[in-house]
């Protein structure tokens, strides 16, 4: 069975992986056909079906073994990975911006109504037009010209999780079904 696993906040500040290690490490664990793709901490391997909590938890627990620190892992098989890509909400953003429209990959659910709150707070302090939809377990956002220039991210406590760009997304997908 093939997986997807993306790494939380690894290649960010002093949290510094290489890939090539991190393929080393996979492949330790007994994990066949690891690849990589950019140095933001994603990682494609074949295993043994398993469930996504135990991978999580193994993976984490072998990251911080060999790097010396904890970064949360997220992982999706191929058909949760198309299904995430099948509820983009925001299908124009990802056909005319990829770039800047981010599918934030969360650990578990979030709390739709602490999400809509914390939106609100938001948009009275900071709007710039970005779009945010939360679909599963996963959140969209849709950005303007900038990212670096939005002030738009969602404190830990209402999602542990990862984002990628809709460009990554699609590339990790290609990778999960070739």
């Amino acid at each position: 069975m093939r997986y997807v696993a993306l790494l939380r906040a690894v290649n960010v500040g002093d949290r510094k992986v290489t890939m090539k290690e991190l393929r080393e490490m996979a492949e330790g664990l007994g994990y066949e056909n690891v690849r990589t793709l950019i140095a933001s901490g994603n990682l494609v391997f074949d295993t043994k079906k398993t469930s996504n909590a135990k991978l999580e938890a193994t993976l984490e627990a072998a990251i911080e073994k060999t790097f010396g620190l904890f970064s949360e892992v997220m992982v999706r098989d191929p058909a949760e990975w198309a299904a995430i890509i099948k509820a983009n909400p925001l299908p124009k953003k990802a056909k005319e911006d990829p770039a800047h429209l981010v599918c934030l990959v969360c650990k578990d659910k979030p709390d739709t109504k602490a999400i809509d709150t914390w939106l609100k707070t938001f948009r009275e302090k900071y709007d710039k037009g970005e779009e945010l939809k939360l679909v599963g377990r996963e959140i969209y956002i849709g950005y303007g010209p900038s990212i670096g220039e939005s002030k738009l991210i969602l404190p830990k406590k209402l999602c542990t999780g990862t984002a990628r760009n809709w460009n990554t997304v699609l590339k990790l997908d290609a990778m999960l079904n070739d």
